[in-house]
Formats: C-alpha cells, sequence, structure tokens
C-alpha cells in the first residue's frame, strides 16, 4: 500500500471528522518534508487549513538559511509557515535534552495562538527503535519502554505521529518518486548526541534479527501493558486514595497492601507531584526503594510519608516551620499551598500542636492551616485525584472566588480556604 493511502486510513481512524486546522513540524529533512506533502494532498480533498512551524535552535550556522528556503518552499506549496527561533543563550550540559524541550515549547506556544489541536510529527520506525534503545540503557520502566505513541495527548492538544510504522528507506523513495529535495542536518551524523549512536548501532542490532520492525511490535505491545497499568491505577487512585482539602493524602493499607508494586508505583507518580506542589519526574529507581522502605516515616520526593496499621499519610515535606500571616478582606491571600479569602481580617498559622487531630499522625499536621470561624473547604479541580469527604466541594479557582464573592454580598462570614497545590508552578 502506498504511503497516501495509508496516511488516509490513519487520519480516518484517529483525527476527528470535523476538524478543521492542523499543524506539521518541518525540519527541512526528509522526513518531515515526505509528511507535510502527504498532509497537503489530504488536507485540499478533506478542507482542512494547514500550518507548518519550523524551529531554528540556532545551533548551527548554517540553520538560519534552511528554515529560509524551507519557508519558501513550503510557501510555494501554500503552506501557511512559521519560523519559530529559540532565543538567548544556548546551555551547555544536556544540550540534545533541552533543544528538544525548547521545540516542542515554541510548537505549543505557536498551536495554542493559532487555535490547532492536532500538531503533526514525522518519526518513523527507526527513530521509534533509537528511542527504545536509549531508553532501555537509562534504565526506563513500562513507560519509557513504551518509546512513542501514534497518537499522545500534549496539553490541550495532541501529537499526531502518522508514519511511526513506516521505514526511512520508503520515506526517501516518496520523495524521490516526487522530486523534492531535502536538507541533511549534519547533527545527525554527530556522535556526541547518543541518538546518532544507536542509528549507528542498529545495522549490527538488524544483523542479529533484531531489527527496527521488531522493537516497534515489542513497543506497541508494552504499550498495551502500560494502559492496563494507567486503568488500574486509575481505578485504585478514584477509589482508595483520599485527598483532603488539609493538604494529605491516605491510603488505606489493605486496598494498599493487595495491589502489584507495579501500580502502586504509578499511584504514587500520580499523587506526590500533586502533594509536594512540584510537577517534576520522580525516578522509577527512588520508587522502587521507597516501596521497599520499612520505616514508619520518612521523606521523598519533597513530601512527608507516615505508616501506622491504618494506612499510609503523605503530605508536603516542611523543612521550615510555617508562619503566621494576615488575611486581607475579601482578597484571596496565598499560605503555603493554600489560598484564602475572607470577609473580615483574619491570621492564619499552622495548627498547634494542642489542637491536633487525635487520628493523624502529628508529622502530617504540621502544615495544617488554622484559622477561627466559620470555615469551608475546597479542593482545586487541577490537582483532585481521589474520593474525598461527601459535601466537599472540587472547584476551579474562578468558581472559589465567584462563591466567596456572593457570599460576602449577601453578608456571610465565611473563610474559604483551598487547596491547590499546583498554583505555585503554573
Amino acid at each position: 500500500m502506498s504511503l497516501i493511502k495509508k496516511l488516509d486510513t490513519w487520519l480516518q481512524t484517529y483525527l476527528p471528522s470535523n476538524i478543521r486546522r492542523i499543524a506539521v513540524a518541518v525540519s527541512g529533512g526528509a522526513d518531515s518534508l515526505c509528511l507535510v506533502h502527504l498532509l497537503i494532498g489530504w488536507c485540499q480533498k478533506n478542507d482542512v487549513r494547514l500550518f507548518a512551524f519550523t524551529v531554528n535552535h540556532g545551533l548551527r550556522p548554517e540553520a538560519s538559511d534552511e528554515a529560509k528556503s524551507v519557508h519558501t518552499l513550503l510557501t510555494t506549496w501554500g503552506v501557511k509557515h512559521q519560523i519559530l527561533l529559540w532565543r538567548g543563550p544556548k546551555p551547555k550540559t544536556r544540550l540534545e535534552e533541552k533543544a528538544r524541550q525548547a521545540r516542542y515549547d515554541l510548537m505549543y506556544r505557536a498551536c495554542k495562538k493559532n487555535k490547532i489541536q492536532h500538531l503533526f510529527l514525522a518519526h518513523h520506525i527507526e527513530d521509534q527503535a533509537e528511542t527504545f534503545w536509549a531508553r532501555l540503557a537509562h534504565g526506563s520502566g513500562v513507560d519509557g519502554l513504551s518509546a512513542m505513541e501514534s497518537v499522545l495527548p500534549w496539553h490541550e492538544c495532541f501529537l499526531m505521529r502518522p508514519l511511526l510504522s513506516e521505514k526511512k528507506a520508503d520515506i526517501v523513495s516518496y520523495l524521490k518518486r516526487n522530486h523534492i529535495q531535502w536538507f541533511e542536518d549534519s547533527m545527525n551524523q554527530d556522535e556526541v548526541y547518543e541518538r546518532v549512536r544507536w542509528r549507528q548501532r542498529q545495522k549490527t542490532l538488524t544483523d542479529w534479527g533484531i531489527s527496527p520492525e521488531v522493537v516497534g511490535t515489542l513497543t506497541n505491545r508494552i504499550q498495551s501493558v502500560k494502559y492496563a497499568l494507567s486503568f488500574y491505577t486509575k481505578n485504585f487512585v478514584q477509589n482508595n486514595v483520599f485527598l483532603s482539602p488539609l493538604g494529605y493524602a491516605f491510603i488505606q493499607k489493605l486496598a494498599w497492601d493487595i495491589i502489584p508494586e507495579a501500580v502502586r508505583v504509578r499511584v504514587l507518580q500520580q499523587i506526590l507531584p500533586i502533594l509536594s506542589g512540584d510537577d517534576r519526574l520522580v525516578s522509577l529507581e527512588g520508587l522502587e526503594r521507597l516501596l521497599a522502605d520499612k520505616r514508619l516515616s520518612f521523606t521523598f520526593a519533597g513530601c512527608q510519608f507516615v505508616k501506622n496499621t491504618k494506612g499510609w499519610y503523605i503530605t508536603k515535606e516542611h523543612r521550615e516551620p510555617l508562619k503566621k500571616q494576615p488575611i486581607s478582606v475579601c482578597r484571596m491571600t496565598r499560605w503555603d499551598r493554600f489560598d484564602i479569602i475572607s470577609p473580615s481580617k483574619k491570621m492564619v498559622m499552622p495548627l498547634s500542636p494542642d489542637k491536633y487531630f487525635k487520628n493523624i499522625p502529628s508529622l502530617i499536621q504540621k502544615g495544617f492551616p488554622h484559622l477561627v470561624g466559620k470555615i469551608h473547604y475546597s479542593v482545586d479541580s487541577s490537582c483532585f485525584c481521589g474520593i474525598y469527604v461527601p459535601g466537599m466541594p472540587v472547584m476551579t479557582q474562578k468558581e472559589l472566588e465567584k462563591k466567596a464573592l456572593l457570599d460576602y454580598k449577601k453578608g456571610e462570614q465565611t473563610i474559604f480556604v483551598h487547596f491547590n497545590p499546583r498554583k505555585n508552578n503554573a
């Protein structure tokens, strides 16, 4: 089957029928020029507007001229094209990783600006194999070894990889048949970059019977395992993780003890960033050590853990005592991980030990907010993950402000305490 027919079938399967604009990342290399050329025909046939983005990282002297040449070519083809510049000083370490992050950040902002929800990337089966080998070498778990997905949620958008099962040779053949010239990036031959080193080793691996196609089949099977783990993790969190508006999570011991370790790891991967307010990934090795830890209390990844006969209590680690803070009248005040609105002057402070709850470990209560008055607790919907006390609202920031303002106008004296740990990283 030709690449054109394969693309048409793929798009019918994965792209919404009502879509009216899409974007494609175009470097000027063979893969991306093949994809944009294929998409042009499909977009014309289906009345879809095609945008193209080229990122100039500024890492090679010839990069600017290449980007301009791509712009000229795509404009000739009738594609709305934009060059995105990675400005500022370049990092001296982990350049490949940081350049990739900058590239995706620039393209995300461009998609958002143009109201595009589907960004197409030209990764092919050899790219998939290189990703797999690199992640295997770095000790990745199921998530890493599943490598790249053909459709991946990305912020409010989706990354689309319709060529992920195609061979590089078939892509090059398509370009040659259509008399399309492409640029060869000199960095693709530079052994400084790990991906290049794996690309050079692939021939030997293929000779041993481990071809990119074999790796592609393996990554598809690992993805199936990942989806299954995600399903059971989501089910466990929704039914067995209690997220308190006071800023801690509780996992019941009996439920925790009967689930496999692989699910426990994923549960912690999901809830630790919420509790700590830090969205950085937690290492798999660290989580495995944590699960093997026999101590009753310890800290890890910015969180305090306490285990007892009831289960696991987890909250943010507070190395320094929290301070008292005045609350302005009917204005949002930020205290630790909480947004507080009061109809009158109040003072918020950490809960004192003499007021600690008897059924919750004292280490977990160090960061509890204490105010005098009638209090309305809520959890921000962006961080909500599990079960909660019936009647406790799960709100957005705007809903909180609206409710607080309405209560203030009615003369109510309710103090609003809104748990929103991710706000500091927004």
